[in-house]
């Protein structure tokens, strides 16, 4: 089988996939950026790495470039996973004996209204599309997408990614050694419920010293509104945007991912269980999936300030249930969204597209 995967920039996840494949016996090209951080791994592994820039859904340059590549070389499928890339690849492999497969991360952005949306996920060209939680499934089949066309399979991780990271101190962001401190990672934008995280500041008990260790890009102008009131503003600690995200998710005391749509299965919040820190969810998109309420997390209703102050609390006051929890969490990744069980699922995914029973 000859894969060509999409896409310009690849995580971890997706970067111990292609190597899975690769191992599996499948042939694979990975188009990316060329400033992209795993191009040295994929080539040291043997696999190809090309470039391609794709500006916009209907880049009339790019469509014209994979459009030569395809008829000059034999692919069997065109795996993408942006928007920009499917609508290119859709259009390019046009009349080409070449199937296409889309990844979809996230629930909302689509409406069968939408010209664009038939450019990309609507498109009955597209042969299968994976999506990373049955909430972005059923958010598909909503829209009459066939549902022959939909499989879920979870992004996974491996706990051992994380084992040699370096902790970094929490005094460097200015938080005083005896803090019970909550961790947020992700763009911060109104979806995330951000804002509804720091109301819950007002709802939290004044016999803990909670702080509150925002990490990324603040998108929403309310979060720093809000930030700025004289009893949360020295609770509040601001990162701006990091690479060491998940080593800073390891040195506070539990994780909060409170977002009040439209999420897929945020890809901090399996780091946060990988390193064994107790998440606490609203139960929105994929969410409810990944953490099991009391047994490998807490999960809250959104858009509820003294819930998830509730919550808070409930984990500061009983470190034994945070450690279970905890320790519950890392397990679950390990039995339930593990890497090698991806692989396995897109490997077979891949055969299927190709043709029933076909082996690499």
């Amino acid at each position: 089988m000859n894969l060509l995967v999409i896409n310009p920039f690849n995580d971890r996840s997706e970067v111990a996939i292609y190597l899975g494949l690769a191992s599996a016996g499948i042939k694979i090209e990975v188009t990316c950026d060329r400033t992209a951080k795993e191009r040295k791994t994929l080539l040291d592994a043997g696999i190809a790495v090309t470039e391609m820039p794709i500006r916009h859904r209907l880049d009339l340059t790019a469509i014209w470039n994979l459009r030569k590549k395809l008829k000059y070389t034999n692919y069997d499928i065109i795996y993408t996973t942006l928007n920009k890339c499917l609508s290119v690849a859709l259009i390019a492999s046009i009349g080409l004996n070449v199937k296409n497969v889309a990844y979809r991360g996230t629930v909302g952005h689509l409406n069968r209204l939408d010209p664009a949306s038939w450019l990309t996920y609507l498109n009955p060209g597209i042969s299968r599309i994976i999506c990373v939680s049955e909430a972005v499934r059923q958010y598909l089949i909503s829209l009459k997408i066939p549902e022959s066309r939909l499989v879920k399979i979870y992004k996974g991780h491996d706990p051992a990614w994380y084992s040699e990271m370096k902790h970094p101190k929490l005094s460097e962001f200015d938080i005083p050694d005896n803090a019970f401190t909550i961790c947020f990672t992700g763009n911060m934008r109104p979806v995330k419920g951000v804002d509804v995280l720091i109301e819950a500041i007002h709802h939290l008990p004044k016999k803990h010293n909670f702080h509150f260790l925002l990490v990324g890009n603040v998108q929403d102008q309310k979060i720093l509104e809000l930030a700025s009131h004289p009893y949360v503003r020295s609770r509040i600690h601001f990162t701006g945007i990091r690479n060491d995200a998940p080593a800073i998710a390891a040195a506070c005391d539990i994780f909060v991912m409170p977002s009040t749509s439209r999420e897929g299965l945020p890809r901090s919040v399996i780091e946060a269980m990988a390193l064994g820190k107790p998440p606490i969810v609203t139960s929105v998109g994929g969410l409810p999936e990944l953490v099991i309420n009391n047994e490998s997390g807490l999960v809250v209703p959104p858009c509820d300030p003294s819930a998830l102050a509730k919550a808070i609390t409930d984990l500061a006051d009983n470190r034994e249930k945070r450690l279970i929890i905890g320790e519950n969490a890392r397990n679950r990744i390990i039995t339930d969204f593990n890497i090698e069980t991806t692989i396995g699922k897109m490997l077979q995914l891949f055969n299927n597209v190709v043709a029933p029973g076909h082996q690499p």
